[in-house]
């Protein structure tokens, strides 16, 4: 994957199109997953969710490869008065002890990485009996992902080795680590279009592709259950 800085992710929620992808995800997300206790966001980047866990009143440990992005996480939940926890590690082979966390989210973190089946087991195995577990990732069969790939080849793209699930393959890999009561949402389906105007009716396609095309966001998240 080309090595981004800490700043140049970021700088993706400011703009129109990302500020907007950002809430939406957020609400699916948490639409179905609601923090408590003691909360892992397993591949954390720059803590965007980390610090969203602190604000709904859990504590918040985020893990995640990269030192800058943790080091990075660490100075905004400090700038802004979160108390959350920084660790840098493998999702695959996590520093955490069996049955440590009341809960897990992960967003578009099992995409960047070779082997997401035996990551998921990890992920069980560091949570509680009864704890769940919320992943969010980008959809295989979304125009999201065609447009991503071909941008991919041509231009410096976090998404130009990242794997993309179909809803399919991603309930498989949690039904594989014995995850169970599984329930799943999908959100985004206006095409990427980064004009605040355009996005104005971004509700129309919305409605209309959890009707006609439920299973085709750009975004699925998925909880389960240890």
């Amino acid at each position: 994957m080309d090595k981004f800085s800490p700043q140049e992710y970021d700088a993706w929620y400011k703009t129109p199109l990302g500020s907007l992808c950002d809430r939406l995800e957020k609400e699916a997300v948490f639409a179905l997953f609601k923090p408590r206790g003691l909360v892992l966001d397993v591949g954390c980047g720059t803590g965007n969710y980390t610090l969203e866990i602190a604000r709904r009143g859990a504590k918040g440990v985020g893990i995640d490869l990269s030192f800058d992005m943790a080091l990075f996480a660490k100075t905004k939940a400090e700038t802004q008065g979160l108390k959350t926890h920084f660790v840098v590690g493998r999702i695959e082979a996590m520093p955490f002890k069996k049955d440590v966390f009341d809960g897990v989210l992960g967003v578009t973190a099992l995409c960047f990485i070779s082997n997401a089946e035996t990551a998921i087991v990890e992920i069980s195995r560091v949570m509680k009996k009864g704890g769940l577990v919320i992943l969010g990732e980008l959809n295989r069969f979304s125009y999201w992902a065609l447009l991503r790939r071909i941008k991919g080849l041509f231009k410096k793209s976090s998404y130009r080795e990242a794997r993309f699930f179909s809803l399919r393959k991603f309930k498989g890999l949690l039904e594989e680590a014995e995850l169970k009561n599984l329930k799943w949402s999908s959100c985004i389906y206006f095409p990427p279009i980064n004009s605040q105007w355009f996005l104005k009716g971004y509700r129309f396609f919305e409605s209309a592709g959890k009707v006609l095309f439920p299973r085709n966001g750009a975004f699925i998240a998925i909880r389960g259950t240890k």
